[in-house]
């Protein structure tokens, strides 16, 4: 039994939680951290993605992949660059390109500048950025349309989390590769590289390339699995809107690859 009386009960200080009424206080992750969060993203993909779930943060995987990719073009551009003009040498596009200018260009591939390979490796950096943040749009598009609850700062943390596998950790494993075969379009972690003898023009390997990349695997099965966990997707349905514009958004560079190659 309780002596208090109802006055002294309106006397008291009762402390509710900020927000809506009668929603929990929000939950703070003290072991949230970047080490673990790329630890999570091999070992534990699910608790990795309900704490992007709950802070996206994804401008932070965005640095890192803009970091790596830069820094992979400036290693790898005396290599890359030669090989690309030799790779154009007999394609479609360059057909219509005057010997004088091909040779010129050839010559400027061979003998980089060091201003234009910073402004390469910048502009690499930003385009694979770029790259990840279309993504994360048309992903939050699409995982809206199948019914998923979520916003779309959180459709960005899943997918630049996730695309640190393809985008950031592939070029990590392929820089010593590149600089043990010097070259660049041989280096594949896919289904192209178990093509034998497989010229890298071809249309069988351009698209290899593009749809036979492990890497790119692995990174879907994360974004898979950061949807159903914090958009509340079933498992078929995040597949199904994450699998699919992914495949048709690379057609693009693969249809124009085909076409002036």
């Amino acid at each position: 039994m309780s002596d208090l009386t109802p006055g002294d009960v309106d006397a008291m200080s009762v402390h509710k939680p900020l927000g809506d009424p009668g929603a929990p206080p929000p939950v703070v992750d003290l072991n949230d951290s970047l080490v673990g969060r790329l630890r999570d993203l091999v070992i534990h993909p699910a608790r990795l993605m309900a704490r992007v779930g709950a802070r996206p943060q994804w401008w932070v995987p965005g640095l890192m992949v803009m970091i790596v990719v830069a820094a992979f073009s400036w290693l790898t551009s005396p290599i890359s660059g030669p090989e690309q003009m030799e790779l154009m040498r007999d394609s479609k596009l360059m057909s219509m390109v005057p010997p004088e200018q091909m040779e010129a260009q050839y010559e400027a591939a061979m003998n980089p500048s060091v201003g234009k390979r910073i402004t390469q490796s910048i502009t690499a950096g930003l385009t694979a950025w770029i790259m990840m943040l279309i993504f994360g749009f048309v992903l939050g598009f699409f995982v809206r349309m199948s019914g998923g609850k979520g916003t779309f700062k959180q459709a960005l943390g899943i997918s630049s989390w996730a695309g640190l596998l393809p985008f950031a950790l592939g070029p990590i494993v392929k820089a010593p590769l590149v600089m043990a075969t010097e070259s660049v379009f041989r280096v594949n972690i896919g289904l192209a590289a178990l093509m034998p003898g497989g010229e890298p023009g071809s249309p069988v390997f351009q698209t290899l390339l593009a749809y036979g990349d492990f890497l790119t695997w692995w990174g879907l099965a994360v974004t898979v699995i950061g949807f159903s966990v914090v958009f509340g997707l079933t498992r078929k349905a995040a597949v199904t809107a994450v699998v699919l514009p992914w495949a048709l958004l690379s057609l693009i560079p693969l249809g124009l690859s085909l076409l002036f190659m």
